[in-house]
């Protein structure tokens, strides 16, 4: 029950804080007195009606807003983030995108039609500050593994040598990872001849799509590169070089739903050469990133065959996708997301 009171303390402090800096009262009641059945918290404003229903975060710094956008369009609104510190920078890009919050330092910012609240600027405590553990199996190697393992279930239950050819995860620390997964309940293990199997999939899905653009994505930059097309998603052919659409470009061939702005590439790190040369493509820089004909290419960095598990060969797994659409914090991107989300829940919810 640690996490339980963790929360309970952060969610305490945040309370305190908020009425200390601003002089409003937050009133703290469990999901299960106002909806039945429902678990976490409700905090009601003052005696305004105002109820806001609650997403707990630490770290909420080092989180992304697309990721945290996500998360609280699936509470019933109007929804509130309660962290544990909040940044200037991040209290700005939180404001941005319309995201309300309080933290355990005394920042905040509620936006009502009767009340505007923005507060930023103040520092934690020991509490806020504490330093975010280390996990195997959310650094760059576990989220690999954890990303074949979401793509194919069965996959947990095959041989070491059978994980490290698909994720590209060297053997030697496939069992790390796998301890930390089933220490956290992910993984388990049954009988004497340790069979294992995935659990609790979805919750860990939603883990690695907050933690891959942070742990993973920075590592598989290759660069950025203009096409000729304004529109090069219609005439380039990435699996011609064992690589795939992500993104937005991704989520048009999956749904019709999204029409793609921006390009984003999967490629092998030796075929880059190969694709740059045979499109003509020339490096560009970070101040043209928004533009239609920028490529952004990433190393494709998983090595299943796409056709066992009936996938389009030139679009990423749909995990992948959608953790492309968060991470970009776009709203229309972050519909699109909610869009693939039912279908990645349906095929998951099974373990």
């Amino acid at each position: 029950m640690k996490t339980l009171i963790n929360e309970q303390e952060l969610l305490n402090q945040a309370v305190h804080a908020f009425h200390h800096e601003t002089g409003f009262e937050l009133h703290k009641r469990e999901a299960s007195e106002v909806r039945p059945y429902s678990d976490g918290f409700f905090l009601e404003l003052g005696s305004t009606g105002i109820e806001y229903s609650v997403e707990l975060k630490r770290w909420a710094q080092q989180a992304n807003v697309g990721t945290i956008a996500t998360q609280l369009r699936r509470l019933p609104p109007p929804a509130l983030l309660v962290a544990d510190y909040v940044n200037p920078n991040m209290a700005d890009r939180l404001k941005g995108a319309g995201i309300q919050f309080i933290d355990a330092a005394g920042n905040a910012y509620l936006n009502e039609r009767t009340f505007f609240i923005f507060v930023k600027g103040n520092r934690p405590d020991s509490l806020s500050a504490s330093p975010r553990k280390t996990s195997r199996a959310f650094n760059a190697s576990g989220l690999k593994l954890i990303f074949s393992f979401l793509t194919d279930p069965h996959l947990v239950g095959q041989s070491y040598r059978k994980m490290a050819e698909a994720s590209g995860v060297s053997l030697g620390a496939i069992g790390w990872v796998l301890n930390d997964l089933k220490d956290k309940g992910y993984v388990r293990e049954h009988g004497k001849k340790g069979s294992r199997s995935l659990e609790s999939a979805m919750e860990l899905f939603d883990r690695w799509v907050e933690t891959y653009p942070e742990k993973l994505l920075p590592e598989l930059g290759m660069g950025l590169f203009q096409a000729k097309s304004e529109v090069p998603w219609k005439e380039i052919r990435p699996e011609a070089f064992g690589g795939c659409w992500g993104g937005e470009v991704a989520a048009s061939f999956l749904d019709d739903f999204l029409s793609p702005a921006q390009g984003t590439i999967y490629l092998p790190r030796d075929k880059l050469k190969n694709l740059v040369v045979e499109h003509r493509l020339r490096k560009s820089s970070e101040t043209m990133a928004s533009k239609s004909h920028v490529l952004q290419i990433y190393e494709k960095f998983w090595h299943y065959d796409p056709d066992n598990l009936h996938q389009n060969s030139g679009v990423a797994p749909d995990i992948l996708v959608y953790a492309d659409l968060v991470a970009s914090g776009e709203p229309r991107n972050l519909e699109a997301a909610e869009r693939l989300y039912g279908k990645i829940r349906d095929r998951l919810q099974e373990y």
